[in-house]
């Protein structure tokens, strides 16, 4: 992992992590404000070597789930559902991307097929890996790319409110530094949970309300091997 965490922001969340209290910290954590502090748990967060993130949530009541994760060289996999089937699986090593869907994905992303040719699609493909160079025409948009972004919402504007302070707490035992805001007037919010020690990653995101509800979780300390499907499963696309 990079020391990425300059000494006055450590000191900044070590003393909002130790005093429960932003208060004694002066109006803002130490000498950032809280959309500065976001900027570097941003940043830490995409640049950590190895992380693997964990997305639960709902969109439009469906249940949605995703998994990502990041091997530190370039290469990353990726799972996302949407409700009890409809999976794509992305994995992207060597300059290369491996995409398998299964048929309920197939049919919702293919359904402008006739008939005929869809259920020929589906049974070639259904369950089977394609593919395609990293930056190929057939890889799906913001899957190749192992960015982080995904899992981020909207993060870098309106936290300056004087309303939210930040608190103290702690996620799976670690020290954290904990940010809520009020999203719309739906009772909507987003809590962010950030390392008060060490380099300051994100280490869990909630949403609540509205109609994308969810959690996000990071876990840096789980070793990532990523590996090409075998070559038996791979099927040629015309």
């Amino acid at each position: 992992m990079h020391a990425l965490l300059r000494r006055p922001l450590a000191a900044a969340f070590l003393c909002t992590a130790l005093t429960l209290s932003a208060t004694a910290c002066g109006r803002f954590v130490g000498d950032l404000t809280r959309p500065e502090i976001l900027g570097e748990a941003i940043r830490a967060t995409e640049s950590a070597d190895v992380v693997t993130v964990h997305s639960d949530g709902f969109s439009l009541a469906v249940p949605t789930k995703s998994r990502s994760a990041y091997d530190g060289r370039g290469n990353c996999t990726t799972t996302l559902s949407h409700g009890a089937s409809d999976t794509v699986d992305v994995v992207r090593v060597d300059g290369d991307v491996y995409v398998r869907r299964d048929e309920a994905r197939l049919r919702r992303e293919e359904s402008h097929r006739p008939p005929e040719d869809l259920e020929a699609l589906i049974g070639r493909l259904a369950g089977r890996w394609t593919k395609s160079p990293a930056d190929g025409p057939d890889v799906p948009e913001g899957l190749g790319t192992c960015g982080r972004k995904a899992g981020f919402p909207r993060l870098e504007n309106g936290w300056d409110d004087d309303s939210m302070e930040p608190t103290a707490t702690t996620v799976d035992g670690r020290k954290a530094l904990k940010l809520t805001k009020p999203v719309g007037g739906d009772g909507e919010t987003t809590t962010l949970y950030m390392a008060a020690e060490g380099p300051p990653y994100f280490l869990k995101i909630v949403m609540t309300g509205g109609e994308t509800p969810g959690t996000t979780t990071y876990d840096y300390d789980r070793p990532v091997e990523v590996k090409a499907p075998p070559a038996e499963d791979v099927v040629a696309v015309d």
